[in-house]
């Protein structure tokens, strides 16, 4: 008892020591400082999220674009008027997509799993992939479709369907690749995936595959399908009604879906990359209120299903659409926009270049992806009378 009594006075004795070398003011004086390095630190820590960032981000590849053509003009200033629309008719080739395959294109962004985009797990909160992927397809959208924009044309989101493979762990760097997946009349349908790249791995050759991407593609849809209980069509409507019966057998078709999910998906990329979310989204392209099909932007934009082209080598077709937006060979936004806009309707079937431009294994390809995709829709349409 007195050797405790003694040691609660000694340690009296020490805090009275401290309070005389520590003043009270000297601690107010302090507290300031160390809230306002606390609040430095924590505004900081989510700079990412700070107001007008996100802009930033999204519109960034749009600035590059815009400061692009500007630096083209400057360049040619003093060159004569007809040299200055060469040069710029060659400067929106070189940016054009010109001999890609619709399929085969992949478009990366590259980013890291912030502080304020993760959750108190550790990981990549669920709610930050759609604020990334807003970043993804607008880069994607400037890269791809460089000769659609000009003409006022913007393109609007339908939908977007998640399927979370595994956590993006906090602090890691990770890269949203994304593509072409299929398209119809109205809607294109664009593939994101999430992905991981593995480090002291050896990576892997792509060449050394024997799966496509274009076949890894339709597997992967595959995978994520969510059959309805109607057949699948391509117009892009959705169905109305959804009887008693149809709502079990959708149950059924989504809970099998869910099971080939789990046991198609495969784990790695074909270059070693962890693959972590899959996304597919449904977008449609607009001038205005009207919708432009899918098929025409991606000719006008150079996708061709040929190979062995470029931008120095284009393919055949490439030559109308010269036609109709570059002015050395007769073209301009005002024509390309008239095509948009309802022309297109005035070309016959078999005279339509931009058709012959993605050729019959584009097509095949394409009906191929869309079963799998409108599975996809279809399903989760009927999952609303549930």
């Amino acid at each position: 008892m007195t050797t405790a009594l003694s040691r609660t006075l000694l340690l009296a004795e020490q805090l009275q020591e401290l309070a005389r070398k520590l003043p009270l003011s000297s601690v107010v004086r302090l507290a300031p400082k160390f809230a306002k390095l606390l609040v430095c630190l924590l505004f900081l820590l989510n700079i990412r999220s700070w107001p007008l960032v996100w802009h930033f981000r999204v519109f960034r590849p749009a600035f590059a674009r815009r400061f692009q053509h500007k630096w083209v003009k400057i360049t040619s200033l003093f060159k004569s008027p007809a040299e200055k629309v060469r040069v710029e008719a060659r400067w929106l080739e070189s940016i054009a997509p010109i001999g890609q395959h619709p399929f085969k294109m992949v478009v990366p962004y590259n980013t890291w799993a912030s502080i304020d985009d993760s959750d108190f797990n550790g990981h990549l909160s669920n709610s930050s992939y759609a604020k990334t992927l807003d970043s993804a397809r607008f880069k994607t959208a400037v890269d791809m479709f460089p000769m659609f924009f000009p003409t006022g044309g913007w393109m609007a989101l339908a939908a977007t369907h998640y399927h979370f493979i595994r956590e993006v762990p906090i602090l890691s760097s990770y890269e949203v690749r994304t593509s072409i997946a299929a398209w119809d009349q109205k809607w294109l349908y664009v593939m994101s995936k999430v992905v991981c790249k593995s480090k002291g791995k050896k990576r892997r050759d792509i060449e050394q595959k024997s799966i496509s991407p274009s076949d890894s593609i339709s597997s992967q849809i595959m995978a994520l399908r969510t059959p309805g209980p109607e057949g699948i069509n391509s117009t892009g409507v959705p169905s109305l009604s959804v009887t008693p019966k149809d709502q079990n057998t959708a149950a059924i078709d989504t809970e099998n879906a869910l099971n080939a999910v789990v046991a198609g998906l495969s784990g790695e990329e074909p270059d070693g990359a962890t693959l972590h979310t899959i996304i597919i989204s449904q977008i449609c392209f607009k001038v205005g209120r009207i919708t432009v099909p899918p098929q025409l932007v991606l000719g006008v934009n150079g996708f061709t299903g040929a190979e062995g082209y470029s931008a120095a080598s284009p393919h055949p077709q490439w030559a109308n659409a010269r036609k109709q937006m570059l002015k050395p060979y007769g073209g301009n936004v005002k024509k390309l926009k008239e095509l948009f806009v309802g022309g297109w309707r005035e070309v016959p079937e078999g005279e339509r270049w931009w058709d012959h431009a993605l050729g019959e294994a584009v097509e095949t390809q394409r009906l191929k992806n869309l079963v799998s995709i409108e599975g996809l829709r279809k399903g989760l349409e009927a999952a609303r009378a549930i």
